[in-house]
C-alpha cells in the first residue's frame, strides 16, 4: 500500500484486505476512489465498499462504484443474468440513498463490451475491489492489475472470519472448526456501520452512457446468451435475499438441525444464492438466527457449522489452492489420488454422456429427480446435491471428467455456482476433506453413496412426487418408494 496508510487508523480491518497491486498514490489530482464492485452486490454490510469511503474521506475524495456485465462469461444465461441484474439494481439504489453514484456498463455482446478499468484508473486514486478466490474474479484482478498504475486492492466481503486469517490450507473442518471458533468473538457480533461519505461524487459523469439494471433485466432477450436457461420465479438481489432470511428465521429454522437433510421436508434455509451473489453478509445472517433462538439452540448451532465453518472451508481451499488446481483431482488427498487412480480401469454399471445427464436419461429415478430439480429450480436439496455427484463420478470415464461433469452441470444451471462452497463440495465428492472408506469398485475407497439407501433413509414420496416424472426408470422408483414406506 502507499507510504503513510493504517488501515487500522481508517477504521479498515487489515486482515480483509488483499493487495493486489502495490503502487503509490499518484502525484497528480485523481477525482474519485473506485470501488469495482464484480461480487457483492450489495450496499449494507459490504467491507470492500466501506474500505473506499474509508479511503476516500481520508483523500477528501468522493467514492464512484462500478458496475458491469459483460454477456460472454462462463455459461452466461438468461438465468444467470437476471438474478445478476436484480442485485445490480438492489446496489445502486443502496449506493444513491448514501449519496455514492453508481455507474454501470452492460453490453448486449462481446462486441459491445469496453475494457473500462485502465480509463477508470487513469481518473481513480486507488482502486478497491472484490477478493473472491475462484471462478473468473481472479484473473479480472490480475488482468487490472497489468492494466493500472494506481494502488488496487480486493477486500474479504465474503467470510465472517476473513479467510486470510487462517494462513494455511485446512485438511477439513476438524481442523479448520477450531481455528474459527477462537475467532468468533473478534468477529462474530462484529457490525459494520454504514460509513458516510463526507465528498459527494454527484458532480460527477462517466465518460459513457450508463445503464440502468431494472431495464436491462426487462430486456433479456436482447443479449447475446444462453436463452434455453430461463430465469427462475424466485428473485435475487437485497431485498428478496432479506425476505429469504426472514422466512427461514420464521418456519424453517425450528427443526433446521433434524431435518434439514431430509428431501422430503425441504427444509433448507434457500441461502446459498444470496451468499454466493452477495446480497447477503454471512455475518448479518448467522447474528439474525442467534437473535432469533439464542447460541446454545441446536438448530442455530446446526445453522452456524454450515453458514460459518462448512461454507468457509470452501473459501479456505480456493484461497490457498490456485485456480486450473481447484478442480483437479491433483489436488485432492494423496489417499484419494491413489485408490481413484488404482480402481479408474474397472468397469462402470452405466456410461453416459454428458447430453445424457443434463437431460436426466439414466436408469436412476431419483438422480433424474435430483438433475431436473437443478434444471428448473436452480438448485439441488444438499444432500441429494452430495448423492447426485456421487453417481456422477462412478458413470463417468474417468475421475477427472466427472469432476467436469458435475461442475458444467451444476454451473450452467445453478444460482449458487461458480463458487468457493461448490468448488469444495464438487471435490469433496471425490474424497476432499473426507476419510477413506471400505474399498470397492470404481470409487475405491471414497465414500459412498446410493439412492436406495437414500430411500431406506428417508421418505423421498413428496421429493419424488414433485420432481419425478412417469419416464423416470419407473421400477426403480417403485422400489424407492416402497423401501421408502417400509
Amino acid at each position: 500500500m502507499p507510504s503513510g496508510f493504517s488501515w487500522s487508523e481508517l477504521g479498515v480491518d487489515s486482515a480483509r484486505i488483499h493487495v493486489v497491486k502495490e503502487a503509490e498514490l499518484p502525484s497528480g489530482r485523481r477525482e474519485f476512489v473506485l470501488y469495482w464492485c464484480m461480487v457483492n452486490h450489495r450496499a449494507e454490510e459490504n467491507h470492500a465498499l466501506d474500505a473506499a469511503l474509508a479511503l476516500g474521506n481520508h483523500l477528501g475524495l468522493p467514492v464512484v462504484v462500478y458496475l458491469a456485465l459483460r454477456p460472454d462469461y462462463p455459461h452466461a444465461s438468461e438465468r444467470l443474468h437476471a438474478w445478476a441484474l436484480e442485485g445490480m439494481s438492489d446496489v445502486a439504489a443502496g449506493c444513491a440513498s448514501r449519496g455514492v453514484p453508481c455507474w454501470m456498463e452492460l453490453p448486449r455482446t462481446a462486441d459491445e463490451h469496453v475494457a473500462r478499468l485502465a480509463e477508470l484508473g487513469r481518473r481513480a486514486a486507488i482502486i478497491v475491489s472484490d477478493l473472491f478466490p475462484t471462478f473468473i474474479i481472479p484473473g479480472h484482478l490480475h488482468g487490472a492489475a497489468r492494466a493500472v498504475q494506481v494502488p488496487l486492492v480486493a477486500v474479504d466481503a465474503s467470510c465472517v472470519v476473513p479467510m486470510q486469517r487462517v494462513a494455511t490450507l485446512q485438511a477439513g473442518a476438524y481442523t479448520l472448526r477450531p481455528k474459527l471458533q477462537k475467532l468468533w468473538p473478534e468477529y462474530l457480533g462484529r457490525i459494520l456501520p454504514a460509513r458516510k461519505p463526507k465528498v459527494s461524487g454527484h458532480r460527477l459523469h462517466p465518460e459513457f452512457e450508463p445503464a440502468d439494471a431494472r431495464a436491462a433485466r426487462e430486456a433479456l432477450g436482447s443479449f447475446d446468451i444462453d436463452h434455453d436457461v430461463k430465469p427462475l420465479a424466485e428473485r435475487g438481489g437485497r431485498k428478496a435475499g432479506l425476505d429469504a432470511l426472514r422466512t427461514f428465521l420464521q418456519s424453517k429454522l425450528e427443526g433446521y438441525d433434524t431435518q434439514r437433510n431430509d428431501p422430503g421436508h425441504s427444509h433448507q434455509s434457500n441461502l446459498s444464492p444470496f451468499f454466493h451473489w452477495g446480497n447477503l453478509f454471512a455475518g448479518e445472517a448467522a447474528r439474525a438466527a442467534i437473535r432469533a433462538r439464542g447460541t446454545d439452540h441446536p438448530a442455530v448451532r446446526s445453522f452456524l457449522e454450515e453458514l460459518l465453518v462448512r461454507r468457509e472451508l470452501g473459501f479456505n481451499y480456493c484461497l490457498h489452492t490456485p485456480v486450473p488446481r481447484q478442480l483437479s483431482v491433483e489436488s485432492l488427498p494423496a489417499w484419494a489420488r491413489d485408490t481413484l487412480s488404482a480402481h479408474q480401469q474397472d468397469r462402470r454399471e452405466h456410461l453416459y454422456t454428458r447430453e445424457d445427464l443434463a437431460a436426466a436419461r439414466t436408469a436412476d429415478g431419483l438422480w433424474n429427480a435430483a438433475q431436473r430439480e437443478l434444471r428448473e429450480r436452480g438448485r439441488i436439496h444438499n444432500y441429494l446435491r452430495m448423492l447426485w455427484g456421487k453417481k456422477i463420478l462412478e458413470w463417468s470415464p474417468t475421475p477427472q471428467q466427472a469432476l467436469e461433469r458435475i461442475a458444467w452441470l451444476n454451473d450452467k444451471y445453478a444460482v449458487d455456482g461458480r463458487d468457493p462452497s461448490s468448488v469444495a463440495n464438487f471435490m469433496w465428492v471425490l474424497g476432499l476433506h473426507d476419510r477413506p472408506f471400505q474399498e470397492r469398485k470404481v470409487l475405491g475407497k471414497v465414500r459412498p453413496m446410493s439412492s436406495l439407501r437414500t430411500a431406506d433413509k428417508y421418505d423421498l414420496g413428496p421429493y419424488l412426487a414433485r420432481w419425478a416424472r412417469p419416464e423416470d426408470a419407473p421400477v426403480k422408483i417403485k422400489r424407492v418408494r416402497r423401501m421408502a414406506a417400509d
